[in-house]
């Protein structure tokens, strides 16, 4: 346990101000150069899980905790605040006050939302996007979260929402997290050290032993409030932007035909047959992906 330790005492962290609390991140690669990407992970999760895919890259990455995850240290008192805009808002926001120059900007799930939203907010200072699985929602489902009785019965019948307000909460060690969590669930196909990753800053110490950093309620509001309009925003993404999307939430070729219309420098590669963890579990695709658009 204590090489454990002595390894993630290593990792160069920062936590930056920002207009109402801190943002946390992990830096990988030379952190002496300039910042040439920024990563946001995905609903739940936290930077520190993507590092075995980050790490190799061999330029600056940064991975950052998004509100009410990890070790950031932002407002969750009001659940309105878990909409995938807002959580644009704040990356927008970071790079702003903290970002010198235009960045590369990646994502998985919430992480990818919150960097196409971002791009379009602050345009000046994202020069490509690369999107892991980005949630694109049909429109009736967006309807349904428009409102309050809609997203209250998502809340009681999407199943990752159910299943995120049931989660255990507190544990004893680090080490019972993980006994529980390995290969179970979501889990199931995490190699051992991405869930040991997600799990050292999923879980923040406690007087019990140790809680998750990301509420359960949380949590499942980040899934029910995300009533954006995706297609467009992923159309007028940046000149070189990728995006890899599977059948998470069921897609069709129609959208993606007209997108790639619009816009032919965007890549969109269709994955049908994959996991929505796949950047993890498959680090073969993910990683050749980041490499990609880095030698853009």
């Amino acid at each position: 346990m204590s090489t454990v330790q002595n390894h993630y005492a290593k990792l160069h962290r920062s936590t930056a101000p920002m207009l109402d609390g801190t943002m946390a991140g992990v830096h990988f690669g030379p952190v002496d150069e300039p910042v040439k990407m920024v990563f946001l992970h995905a609903n739940g999760f936290n930077g520190l899980t993507y590092r075995r895919i980050l790490e190799p890259l061999g330029v600056h990455v940064l991975a950052l905790d998004l509100r009410g995850h990890g070790r950031t240290q932002l407002p969750t008192n009001d659940l309105q605040l878990t909409s995938h805009i807002n959580y644009a808002k704040d990356l927008a926001a970071y790079l702003r006050a903290h970002i010198d120059g235009p960045v590369i900007l990646a994502g998985h799930s919430l992480g990818a939302n919150a960097s196409i939203l971002a791009a379009h907010i602050v345009p000046d200072q994202v020069v490509r996007v690369l999107a892991f699985d980005p949630i694109v929602l049909p429109f009736h489902v967006r309807l349904l979260m428009m409102g309050k009785f809609g997203r209250e019965a998502l809340l009681r019948n999407y199943p990752f929402a159910k299943s995120a307000g049931r989660r255990r909460d507190v544990f004893a060690t680090r080490e019972d997290v993980f006994k529980r969590y390995h290969g179970r669930g979501p889990f199931k196909h995490f190699p051992g050290d991405v869930l040991k990753d997600y799990i050292h800053d999923g879980f923040l110490d406690c007087k019990e032993g140790v809680k998750l950093a990301c509420r359960p309620e949380w949590e499942q509001y980040s899934y029910v409030h995300q009533a954006q309009k995706m297609k467009g925003r992923i159309a007028n993404l940046p000149e070189g932007s990728h995006v890899l999307i599977t059948d998470f939430v069921k897609q069709t070729e129609g959208w993606m035909s007209k997108v790639r219309r619009k816009n032919p420098s965007l890549r969109i590669d269709y994955l049908p047959k994959q996991d929505h963890f796949f950047p993890v579990t498959e680090q073969k695709i993910s990683g050749a992906a980041l490499r990609g658009i880095l030698r853009l």
